[in-house]
């Protein structure tokens, strides 16, 4: 463009861009309806949507008959250890998706000790590879782990507690304690994370007061960070667990972000319609809170999450020498505080394995089936797959029908609801092969678009692409990220809305979900037309 004597010219030029986007529907993660155009991408960004019938470029994907999205952005993973051990991350990356979340539930690979580094290995069957200690160091080794997607990470309150207090401490913390973790969580915010995280339900979390919670959100609110929390309960007293949180962000100021807000079995029928008002409320009074779903029944977690806090308190070798004692095993039984009713009540017929270290043995079977199967009871049966892992017991997973269909569907009505996996980013071959976390890991992209966008309708398609893009991205804080404009980050999911299909079962989880044809990751395809390429461009994102 010219500007002579007043007059402005425009002249004519033939656009030549890295990767041209022909004639797909775009979804551009707002929430407005879609439009057919084509997409431009240089570098790392897209610079061109409109016609660009005559753009020459070095690559060009015919999209014709397809949805073009932003990137999918996961608010809630545990992918954590496994972006170190395969940065591949195959089954994020095959349903589109191209920024994690980690640090969730209050679990984080950094700040941390030797020996609290090397537990969390432990809980992977894995050695410890790690040399970090700081935030700072952890961030700078994926920089140089050659990862798929990006990074934005969260710091573990568990991560903090074992720093400051020692390993397992099942107490409450001391005003120095209180104070040393502040400033340990104000150093890993000025390294690069983007807020911090709790696991309520967790040990060590659930020693945590009050007052300790509020005093670690103070300094996330004072940086613009933000707050995620798994509630301290979600079932008979979700109205304390959820109220907790919207009280600490009341008083701090922090923006809040309730995870997985599932509530669980044996909670009152009206649970989800109340939590809902209570945020309602409490956005209202001007808080800034919102949270995200998971779109499945199944509630997973370790099966050491099912025992009281005291044994938290016991070192690998003590803990399995108690399970070689009938009085041991009656007292692991007694849990005041219990993960999951299902358990407390055993309905052990709703209740699943879902995986452990060893192998593959009884993986998907009810706990009852087990039972069964070894000829033993229930909770026996249990302490027997822990004996049998030695010291990487802490590593088998269990998975509870524990949600509701109607929840879900009722919490995807607020326009503050994301969607997320509450998994791992993992591979059906290689070092991560039989791996997985939750069943639906493989496929909950697809499940969520399949199901209840395209199937149910549950919300329009542009609607439930904004829950998976623009939502968490404005949650995080990353202006450059979940939307499809000039300018943006050229992270680009695309699409087949008829062939998308969630193949996730207990028999054989891993199987990666159908219909995803390209994926492009900081404007390098990651993933065409059923064929992963080599390329990794991941970054690891840090709040600015």
């Amino acid at each position: 463009m010219l500007i002579l004597k007043g007059l402005i010219i425009i002249l004519r030029r033939n656009f030549v861009f890295d990767i041209l986007i022909k004639g797909g529907k775009i979804v551009d993660g707002s929430g407005q309806p879609g439009y057919l155009s084509d997409i431009g991408i240089n570098k790392e960004h897209i610079t061109a949507i409109g016609d660009l019938t005559d753009a020459e470029a070095g690559r060009i994907i015919d999209a014709e008959g397809l949805i073009v999205t932003p990137g999918f952005i996961d608010i809630h993973t545990h992918s954590d250890l496994t972006h170190l051990a395969d940065p591949r991350a195959e089954s994020q990356i095959r349903q589109g998706v191209t920024t994690e979340v980690i640090g969730q539930c209050g679990v984080s690979l950094a700040p941390c000790t030797d020996e609290s580094r090397k537990g969390i290995f432990s809980r992977l069957g894995m050695p410890d590879g790690g040399t970090w200690n700081s935030y700072a160091n952890l961030l700078e080794v994926m920089d140089g782990a050659g990862i798929a997607t990006n990074v934005v990470g969260m710091v573990g309150h568990g991560a903090l507690r074992e720093t400051v207090m020692g390993s397992n401490a099942p107490r409450t913390a001391t005003e120095d304690e209180v104070t040393a973790m502040v400033k340990l969580l104000e150093k890993s915010l000025e390294e690069g994370a983007f807020g911090w995280t709790t696991g309520l339900e967790y040990h060590p979390g659930k020693m945590a007061t009050y007052d300790e919670l509020a005093a670690l959100c103070r300094a996330v609110a004072n940086v613009g960070g933000f707050y995620a929390t798994h509630a301290r309960n979600r079932d008979s007293q979700y109205f304390v667990g959820f109220g907790e949180g919207l009280d600490v962000a009341r008083e701090t100021g922090v923006r809040l972000q309730i995870s997985h807000i599932n509530p669980k079995y044996g909670c009152p029928e009206h649970t989800m319609r109340n939590t809902i008002q209570m945020i309602e409320w409490t956005r209202e009074e001007g808080i800034d809170v919102a949270m995200d779903v998971m779109t499945t029944n199944w509630n997973h977690t370790s099966a050491t999450a099912y025992l009281p806090a005291w044994s938290f308190s016991l070192s690998g070798s003590e803990f399995l020498e108690l399970l070689k004692t009938t009085e041991g095993r009656e007292r692991l039984k007694i849990n005041p505080l219990p993960m999951l009713k299902l358990a407390a009540e055993e309905k052990w017929d709703r209740i699943r394995l879902l995986d452990r270290p060893s192998g593959s043995q009884y993986l998907g079977m009810t706990v009852a089936d087990i039972a069964k199967e070894l000829k033993t009871s229930c909770w026996d049966a249990i302490f027997d797959l822990m004996l049998e892992e030695g010291e990487a017991y802490t590593g088998i997973l269990l998975t509870g029908d524990a949600f509701a269909e109607e929840d879900i569907r009722l919490v995807l009505q607020s326009p503050h609801c994301a969607v997320v996996s509450d998994t791992m980013a993992l591979a059906n071959e290689g070092i991560l092969k039989g791996k997985q976390l939750g069943v639906m890991g493989y496929n909950w992209t697809a499940n969520f678009i399949a199901h209840y966008l395209r199937d149910e309708q549950a919300l329009s398609l542009e609607e439930g692409i904004r829950r998976i893009t623009s939502l968490p991205a404005s949650r995080i804080g990353l202006k450059d990220r979940g939307r499809l404009s000039p300018g943006t980050a050229a992270d680009v999911t695309i699409f087949d809305l008829n062939k998308v299909k969630d193949n996730s079962s207990f028999t054989d989880p891993t199987v990666y979900a159908d219909g995803f044809e390209h994926v492009i990751v900081n404007g390098v395809t990651a993933f065409s037309q059923g064929k992963r390429t080599a390329d990794r461009a991941g970054k690891v994102l840090r709040r600015q």
